[in-house]
């Protein structure tokens, strides 16, 4: 049978077999069902299992979090594949987060996922460096003019807490519904390549994402282009982990390919900044927002390889974690369905006290599933881990 060819349904009456008939006897045998089939999907990387997916956004050199596939399983990758001019040597290497976070940028294509809330990200060491500095924001007048407006005031230079060498730091008020710093006059950089391929990248730490009432930032408004009558705009309403701002340093990435265009603008000669805060006119006022280091990247096209815990679907082709309607289809093969309906059986005769069959349907599933493995083993990336590191002697 093909892929996702069983429905709910069929496989209840599999399973009545395997429990002498008496598999309405249950108090839920989808819930049983259910059960069994995530404990197989967790304790077997299945080949039915495997799922591709474009990393989103592409991989830029020196940009480390991107946002994991939503149903991914565990770690479980694959492989992280660029699209066209794979190299024969690369690579990546799993590690674990602290690993990663001390050994990123230092070139050696690793990565991770990085696990909180219930959420997954995952941290990425690789790809090509093909950047362009837009500003480095560490003057307010060395390079064109910095200024600020609406409820944006106060712009200083911060020489504390920076991304690269200072930061530009600022406060807002209470009243308006957005702040805004404003560059203008700088040097003009050639961006003729990056058009309609690039993304911006900003840094900008929040004080307070959420003010003492519940009142959030609403959003950020990027400006790049000529002059304030001819510019590209782009508005993020998440950082580039796509998950809601947060308190501290946040990286906005702004996408130039579906970007507005305010008249008409010469990709060759960019001098012009705007960053807009929206927010509600109730927003508390704060302190020491930062800006730092807006760039310009362009970014290589990947795939990641990856086994899914979602083993079920929809008649309509929508992937399921746990099904919910009778036509509802598995996603596996005929003999991956047998270790599946094993496992169910044992689970059932349990509720029902039916201690030879749990044994008889163990034993079944232990078989079948040592025969799996040997013809099909896992193909994950495994955890590498350094335990100590040898240093060379200084003196």
């Amino acid at each position: 049978m093909a892929v996702g060819s069983y429905s709910q349904s069929e496989l209840f009456d599999m399973m009545d077999s395997g429990l002498h008939a008496k598999s309405a006897q249950l108090s839920s045998r989808q819930r049983t069902l259910n059960r069994a089939v995530r404990f197989v999907l967790s304790d077997i990387d299945m080949k039915s299992m495997k799922r591709k997916a474009a990393l989103s956004p592409n991989l830029f050199g020196e940009i480390y979090d991107y946002g994991a596939p939503a149903n991914i399983k565990e770690r479980a990758i694959i492989d992280l594949k660029r699209q066209v001019k794979r190299s024969v040597n690369e690579k990546f290497s799993l590690v674990d987060e602290e690993e990663f976070d001390r050994e990123k940028g230092q070139g050696r294509d690793i990565f991770t996922i990085a696990s909180s809330d219930l959420a997954h990200l995952l941290r990425i060491d690789g790809g090509k460096t093909t950047k362009v500095s837009i500003h480095n924001c560490d003057s307010l007048t060395a390079n064109g003019t910095w200024a600020a407006s609406a409820d944006a005031s106060n712009l200083t230079i911060d020489t504390e807490n920076f991304i690269e060498t200072s930061a530009l730091n600022f406060d807002t008020a209470e009243g308006a519904a957005t702040a805004v710093i404003e560059l203008t006059g700088a040097t003009q950089v050639d961006l003729t390549d990056h058009d309609e391929k690039s993304s911006i990248f900003v840094w900008v730490f929040i004080p307070d994402a959420t003010d003492a009432s519940g009142d959030a930032v609403t959003n950020f408004i990027l400006r790049w282009g000529n002059d304030t009558g001819n510019f590209w705009s782009r508005t993020v309403t998440v950082n580039n982990e796509g998950v809601a701002f947060y308190d501290g340093w946040n990286l906005l990435r702004f996408d130039w390919n579906g970007a507005t265009e305010t008249g008409t603008v010469n990709p060759a000669q960019i001098d012009y900044v705007r960053l807009t805060i929206t927010k509600p006119t109730t927003f508390a006022a704060d302190t020491d927002w930062r800006v730092d280091s807006i760039v310009s990247r362009i970014g290589d096209i990947y795939d990641v390889i990856y086994y899914t815990r979602f083993g079920w679907q929809t008649s309509a082709g929508a992937y399921l974690e746990d099904a919910t309607a009778t036509s509802d289809l598995i996603n596996a093969e005929t003999d991956e369905i047998d270790m599946i309906l094993a496992k169910a059986v044992e689970y059932g005769a349990q509720e029902l006290k039916e201690r030879d069959d749990i044994q008889y349907a163990r034993l079944e599933y232990q078989t079948l599933r040592t025969a799996y493995l040997y013809r099909y083993p896992s193909e994950r990336i495994r955890l590498v881990q350094r335990y100590y590191r040898i240093r060379k002697n200084r003196f």
